[in-house]
């Protein structure tokens, strides 16, 4: 694990211009280097990605390294198409276009949440909430079972 990458999330608003607040959970992992130049790129559906330089290199050596079928080469130039510098301005908010918004169905607030290393996904709070969230119990026992796969028979806390 990479102890200078991103953890945790955080909700913020999206004003009328598109622009949204930089999480300050976030903002404090960044040099000013690497908040001076991001990527946003389209994630998975409904989600943005946000990377530094640095994490979008890595990202894209790794997609690059993929044999050269016609998926791979399909999806590496929708992925860089669908790609844009953003940086903080002066009062740490970045630009979200209309396609970002459009493509993400972010309206009114965005929530921000850790993805690999220095790189965060963009969620719409309700869609990430039902893709995501603890919805059931089933949800929560499905979370234990992850959790605790490794522990011994009974309780789990007999051993700490």
């Amino acid at each position: 694990m990479d102890l200078n990458g991103f953890i945790g999330n955080a909700k913020t608003t999206i004003d009328e211009k598109g622009r949204s607040s930089f999480p300050r959970e976030f903002r404090r992992r960044l040099s000013e280097e690497e908040g001076s130049s991001l990527i946003l790129a389209f994630g998975s559906r409904d989600s943005l990605i946000l990377y530094t330089l640095e994490e979008y290199s890595k990202f894209i050596a790794k997609i690059e390294s993929r044999p050269q079928t016609p998926k791979n080469v399909r999806f590496n130039r929708m992925f860089k198409a669908n790609s844009h510098y953003v940086s903080l301005d002066g009062q740490n908010r970045i630009m979200l276009s209309k396609n970002d918004l459009a493509y993400a169905k972010l309206e009114g607030e965005v929530l921000y949440v850790a993805g690999n290393g220095k790189s965060v996904e963009l969620w719409n709070p309700s869609i990430y909430n039902a893709k995501f969230g603890f919805n059931t119990e089933d949800d929560f026992n499905e979370f234990d079972a992850g959790f605790f796969d490794d522990e011994p028979s009974g309780d789990v806390n007999e051993n700490r």
